[in-house]
Order: structure tokens, then C-alpha cells, then sequence
């Protein structure tokens, strides 16, 4: 990629279990070889550290121009097993937290809780204040009823025994539906943490894998790459009282 003459980005106007939205910044993601990809979770285990590997992925990149795809958006379970939204919307932009916080905008996600956002304007990455918009009216792509992560709870725990507790309690968590779930595995292959969050640990493949939540970094890639729409992304009872309260 640093060899090539010039970058487009073309993203999909999206959810996502981890960052909120899969927009114009995520995107670069993708730029990084597969098994790294992994790794690169592992080492930022954490929603605030992979967002600002995600913003120094742009810095270092540098793209020229961000396009997005919202004529048939994701929402729900995404980035994978979403349901489609009509938003019949292209949009184009050179600052890509720009682009982010007017997608954020148009689907009633507050700006604060997508944190590439927070790290792209602290890093000096793009705006996302006084954004100056062109062509159609932003106003009339505003769908509120989107189905996003409004959700202000973080992923980030404390350590020792307060981590626990949060990972058990309060932190969404990804969650299996039994009758739905192939036992094909993917979760577990794929899973980053070192030993396995998630696997067949009775040995049985007859049943579908379980967690052990105390190993979970919330990374969510068994949620992003289940093909049969299997996992989704929890928030535990406690969690729900506090994001309620």
C-alpha cells in the first residue's frame, strides 16, 4: 500500500459490534494481511487501543479520497449477519472523521460513544466539528429508527478482581444461539486469546462451542465472522440495569 501512487477508500455503511459503525476509518483495516489481523486484536484488546491503531493506520496511510456505500446500508448484527437499510446515500469526503461522525449523525448515533472519532480529532486525523456538507441535504437521510449500539457502556475493565466482575456482569458479551449455531468451528479458529475464549472444551462437537468469559478480550471477530448469523452481541443483566438506570 505505501508503494501505491494514491489510495480511495470505499467503505460500506455499516454496524459493528466493537466500534459502532464500520465506516471511512475502519476501513483501512483491510489493508492489513489476514493472519495479522488477529494479532493485531489480541495486542489492542481493548476498543480504545484498536481505535487508535485504526487512526494511526490512517495517518500512515494517508487515502486520498473516502467513499461510502450507503445505498443499501447494515444495521443490527453487524458487520456480517446485519439486516439491510435503504439510506440511498453515496457519500464522499477527504477527512474520513468527517464522513464517520456524518454517518453517526444520520443514524442518531452520538459522535462520543464511536471511539475512532474521539481519537481521530484528538490526533489530528479530521473534523468532526462544523462540518461543511454538499449536495443533498443531510436532514433528509436522518433515520432514527436505525438499529445501532447506542449503548454507553465500555468495553474496558478494570483489572483484578473488578475485571471479572465487569466481564461477567456488565460488558457486552458475545453470545451463541444453539439452534441456530452449525458447529462449524469458525468462532474458534478464529478466536484471538491466548488460551481460547470460545471452544468445543468437552470435547463434544456434537454441541455448540461455549465461552469462558474470563478469557474474552471483547474483540468480537467470532461474532464478525460467523457465517450462519449465530452470535450476537449481549449486554449482561447488570449491565442493562446500569445502561437503564
Amino acid at each position: 500500500m505505501l508503494e501505491a501512487n494514491g489510495l480511495i477508500s470505499l467503505s460500506k455503511f455499516k454496524t459493528h459490534a466493537l466500534t459502532r459503525v464500520t465506516g471511512a476509518i475502519k476501513n483501512q483495516f483491510g489493508c492489513i494481511p489476514g493472519p495479522l489481523k488477529a494479532e493485531f486484536h489480541a495486542r489492542m484488546s481493548n476498543v480504545e487501543l484498536f481505535s487508535q491503531m485504526l487512526v494511526d493506520l490512517n495517518l500512515l496511510l494517508k487515502p486520498r479520497l473516502y467513499i461510502m456505500d450507503g445505498i443499501m446500508a447494515m444495521q443490527g448484527n453487524g458487520p456480517r449477519n446485519g439486516e439491510p437499510f435503504p439510506m440511498h446515500v453515496l457519500l464522499f469526503s477527504t477527512d474520513p472523521a468527517a464522513l464517520d461522525a456524518t454517518v453517526s449523525r444520520m443514524i442518531n448515533l452520538d459522535s462520543d460513544l464511536v471511539p475512532p472519532l474521539k481519537w481521530a480529532q484528538k490526533w489530528g486525523l479530521g473534523n468532526i466539528q462544523d462540518i461543511e456538507i454538499l449536495g443533498d441535504p443531510v436532514e433528509d437521510f436522518i433515520a432514527p429508527d436505525f438499529d445501532a449500539n447506542r449503548s454507553p457502556i465500555s468495553t474496558t475493565a478494570a483489572p483484578g478482581k473488578m475485571e471479572w466482575l465487569m466481564k461477567r456482569w456488565v460488558i457486552p458479551r458475545p453470545v451463541i444461539d444453539e439452534e441456530t449455531c452449525t458447529r462449524c468451528g469458525n468462532c474458534v479458529k478464529i478466536c484471538p486469546a491466548e488460551p481460547k475464549a470460545v471452544g468445543f472444551f468437552q470435547g463434544n462437537h456434537n454441541s455448540p462451542p461455549s465461552y469462558q468469559y474470563d478469557r474474552c478480550i471483547r474483540c468480537y471477530c467470532c461474532q464478525e465472522t460467523c457465517p450462519h448469523d449465530a452470535i450476537t452481541v449481549t449486554v449482561p443483566p447488570l449491565g442493562r440495569m446500569i445502561h437503564h438506570s
